[in-house]
């Protein structure tokens, strides 16, 4: 059986909406090996301006700690630092600055647009930083309102560059049409790179389950998954080196 990672989750405990203490944490990490994963990427939010924005010292402390425990008790799931950081104007200069963590050390940051209104800002900014060489990957596409009337500017920027995540709940009916009906839009044009789970808790928006990975088998194909679970993020927790020599897997709907 495929080893999955989970490239976006909310597994920390009290750093912002996700794991309330070390208990939910482990009661996910728990759920996530019931299911076949081997490694997550902590994304907490990077929100400036708010709570939500913890530096990264807090980040490492916290998956210290986190991980020393299912240590202790057996849970064998790996966790990487990263952030799912808010788009923000400054967001350049903040990647300038070295303050944003990028995904599990490597050279993909993970970016997440406002639901609502224009988006254009955004893709201008996130074309900016592609061209300079920055590797961005923009989070949970299909629940933004402006994508799912028109998916045709990121499918342009996927070819671009741009990398694109879809969370699993999309395509598992845990949010409303338009953002399953965008997810296989986008499927289909070859234009998501990683599905991701987006867990938020246990029991609030849990981490995936066995028979949610037999009905995304079922819905995409056994193939498209594994690349999409393993494969591709498999590829952000290697060297900045070999992630260039080694090319992503495109989807295959």
């Amino acid at each position: 059986m495929d080893q999955y990672i989970d490239i976006h989750c909310h597994i920390l405990p009290g750093i912002d909406d996700g794991a309330r203490d070390l208990e939910e944490s482990v009661a996910m990490a728990r759920r996530y090996v019931e299911a076949g994963f081997e490694a997550v990427v902590a994304t907490p939010h990077f929100i400036p301006g708010t709570a939500w924005a913890a530096d990264t010292a807090i980040i490492a402390a916290k998956i210290e700690v986190l991980q020393r425990r299912l240590e202790a008790e057996g849970v064998a799931l790996t966790i990487h630092a990263g952030m799912e950081i808010a788009y923000h104007p400054h967001l350049p200069d903040r990647l300038q600055q070295g303050i944003l963590l990028p995904l599990a050390g490597g050279g993909h940051y993970l970016l997440e647009p406002s639901f609502h209104g224009s988006q254009e800002n955004m893709l201008h900014c996130v074309k900016k930083l592609l061209d300079t060489g920055r590797k961005v990957i923009l989070a949970h596409a299909e629940r933004i309102k402006s994508f799912q009337h028109n998916i045709d500017p990121l499918v342009r920027l996927a070819g671009q560059g741009l990398e694109i995540q879809v969370n699993t709940g999309s395509l598992l009916d845990a949010f409303d049409a338009p953002c399953k009906e965008t997810a296989l839009a986008l499927l289909a044009a070859d234009s998501v790179h990683y599905l991701a789970s987006d867990a938020h808790g246990p029991t609030r928006r849990p981490p995936p389950t066995k028979q949610d990975r037999q009905q995304l088998e079922k819905l995409i194909g056994p193939e498209a998954l594994s690349r999409l679970w393993g494969a591709n993020p498999a590829r952000l927790l290697v060297t900045p080196s070999d992630l260039i020599q080694q090319p992503l897997l495109d989807t295959v709907l």
